[in-house]
Parts: C-alpha cells; sequence; structure tokens
C-alpha cells in the first residue's frame, strides 16, 4: 500500500512502466490496492492508471464506468488522461460518435493544460485519427439506389 510521498512515487512509476509493457493486470492490481489509502493529485493518477489497465484488458465496460464515476473528482493535470481513457471505452464500446467528443474534450484539456510537446496531446491526435478512420464509408451512388 502507499504509505508517504516516496512510496507514493514509487508506486506510481511501476505502474507508468508496467502500462508501457502491456501489463494491464498488474496495473489494475496495484491502482485498486493503493486507492482505498491514496490522497491528493496521486487519486487521480490512480484512478487514470485503472482506467486505463480495464481497457488495455479489453474490459469496456468497467473502463468506462470507473472513468465516469470518478469524472467529478478528476484533478485538472489527469483531466485529457482520463478523457483519453473514456474515449478508448467508448471506443471499444462501438459508441463512435461520443467517443471522437470525448477526445476532441481531450484535446481541449491538452491545449489548456500541458506544453505543446507533451506526449498526451500526440496519444490523443492518434486517437481521434483512429476514430474518425473508423466510420463507415459513405455509399456510392450505385448502392444508395439498391
Amino acid at each position: 500500500m502507499i504509505r508517504g510521498r516516496s512510496r507514493e512515487a514509487a508506486a506510481l512509476e511501476r505502474l507508468h512502466q508496467l502500462w508501457r509493457e502491456g501489463k494491464y493486470e498488474e496495473v489494475e492490481a496495484i491502482a485498486r490496492g493503493n486507492l482505498p489509502r491514496a490522497e491528493g493529485s496521486t487519486v487521480a493518477a490512480l484512478h487514470c492508471g485503472l482506467v486505463h489497465s480495464l481497457n488495455g484488458q479489453g474490459r469496456y465496460d468497467e473502463a468506462l464506468t470507473e472513468a465516469l464515476r470518478f469524472a467529478p473528482c478528476w484533478d485538472r493535470s489527469q483531466s485529457a488522461s482520463l478523457r483519453i481513457g473514456t474515449a478508448v471505452a467508448l471506443h471499444g464500446l462501438g459508441r463512435r460518435s461520443e467517443a471522437e467528443a470525448a477526445v476532441r474534450e481531450a484535446l481541449t484539456d491538452c491545449e489548456r493544460f500541458l506544453h505543446p510537446d507533451h506526449p498526451r496531446f500526440r496519444e490523443a491526435r492518434m486517437l481521434l485519427a483512429r476514430i474518425t478512420a473508423d466510420d463507415p464509408p459513405a455509399p456510392t451512388a450505385e448502392e444508395a439506389r439498391s
């Protein structure tokens, strides 16, 4: 469990390392294990980690539930990350228009709170491209007539 500032930092670093390695079940365990005792901005970081870990496991319903449950409490510095997590969950559930709106909100948050070179900008742009690329092509004139 997280105790003290150095343990919080160590747990968050471990969480991010495991997430980069695609070890989403372990990320989930760290987040759930430390959330009950976390305080301040650590709560936001752990909750974002939980949402992203659930998305990574393809558990989009749970990820969306967690993202929406936490939404009223998000830390401004984590708002883009949580909105990205929300957009991934919505996209995974096939709710493209809602996913697109969420990722556009994430980009707005990035513009408001982050440096233009921050990696979250790239992550949000790539997600937006993926979501909008999934739009079905418009039917040709011949297809529309049939």
